[in-house]
């Protein structure tokens, strides 16, 4: 069964718009800081020119935090490319049901070329905008830009998350990264960060805007190709023997986790509070207009398929609930994966500095 973007588009609208309400972030973070709504589902041409859209794409914590900005340093560029992920159902008498996808087709120097990519381009929007911009040449001769990366992770590492998603990290060539805190785990890589470590690293971005004199700016960006569901059994609900869940296949950047971020004299993060940076937040999934999807195919083996079904006859003899599980391969052509990837991306870059632009 193959879905291109354009057939799916509204199922994987649909099925991201009830999601929102349990996925959008909390409307306070552990400061009492404000964050994002998550809003319906956009699509989103890769191939065309989206720096007009920055009000409508992004949600802006501190409006005035980048006033009378004029130089930026950055420790921290990263796209995170979900590879695996499930979604999970119970119902009652132990029914269970689980949806499993995973991303076929990519290779680890794509991504390393997407990153790169888009990275000079994010620099080279900054530019544009007015800011200058430290380079990595001058920002190792900072301790901490230096501390920063030695604590860091090497691009290109695979992490399993929370609620089974796996991704891989990646950062620009000659660069490491590290995890942003966040109110969002399954994507936080690893679950979320520890208090110790947010500390840690909100401590060397203050120094590191001291030693440069520069505000420190960051980018992130969630690159997904399912959207998974699981039925949500309440009340009465509850008592059925039956668990559901649904997936689509579609390639979409993910809101709130992707985002841009500044450390300016005006919007400090602080140990107990992390999210109080300045931030830019993506408020919808978007839906990447792309082709790339060339198959999803049943993975299962007949063993499995077979073992399954004595499984769930076993267990309706006994009256107790049904096991389902399905698992697929989203197998998509590598080079315009690699194509519209790159287009959204920067598309998503141009927007937010768009948006920084306008409040300098």
């Amino acid at each position: 069964m193959i879905h291109s973007s354009k057939t799916t588009f509204a199922v994987l609208a649909l099925t991201a718009a009830c999601l929102t309400g349990t996925l959008a972030q909390p409307a306070f973070a552990l400061g009492g800081e404000k964050t994002a709504k998550i809003l319906a589902p956009v699509a989103f041409d890769p191939q065309a020119d989206h720096a007009g859209e920055g009000d409508s794409l992004f949600w802006i914590n501190q409006p005035d935090g980048a006033k009378g900005v004029k130089k930026v340093i950055m420790p921290f560029f990263q796209v995170q490319f979900v590879t695996a992920s499930q979604a999970n159902a119970s119902g009652a008498g132990g029914a269970h049901a689980k949806m499993a996808m995973r991303l076929q087709g990519p290779t680890p120097a794509q991504m390393q070329a997407i990153t790169d990519e888009v990275y000079q381009s994010f620099v080279t929007d900054l530019k544009v905008a007015g800011l200058e911009v430290v380079s990595p040449e001058e920002a190792k001769t900072y301790s901490a830009y230096s501390e920063i990366m030695a604590a860091s992770k090497p691009s290109g590492e695979i992490v399993k998350g929370m609620n089974s998603v796996t991704s891989a990290f990646y950062a620009p060539t000659g660069m490491n990264f590290y995890y942003l805190p966040t109110m969002l785990p399954d994507l936080a890589g690893g679950g979320s960060m520890t208090a110790v470590g947010n500390a840690s690293i909100v401590r060397k971005e203050a120094d590191l805007m001291s030693q440069s004199g520069a505000a420190v700016i960051g980018f992130r960006a969630v690159v997904d190709f399912a959207t998974l569901s699981a039925s949500n059994r309440r009340g009465l609900r509850a008592l059925a023997r039956n668990a559901k869940t649904n997936g689509e296949a579609g390639l979409l950047i993910r809101p709130a986790a992707t985002q841009v971020f500044l450390i300016t004299p005006n919007a400090k993060a602080t140990m107990i509070d992390p999210q109080s940076r300045m931030r830019l937040e993506l408020q919808a999934p978007l839906m990447i207009d792309s082709e790339a999807i060339t198959d999803m195919a049943d993975n299962q083996t007949s063993g499995q398929k077979t073992g399954q079904a004595i499984g769930n006859a076993i267990s309706l003899l006994g009256g107790v609930g049904m096991s389902k599980t399905k698992s697929y391969d989203i197998v998509v052509d590598p080079d315009v994966w690699q194509a519209d990837v790159t287009g959204a991306l920067k598309g998503v870059s141009a927007a937010a500095v768009a948006r920084i632009k306008a409040g300098l």
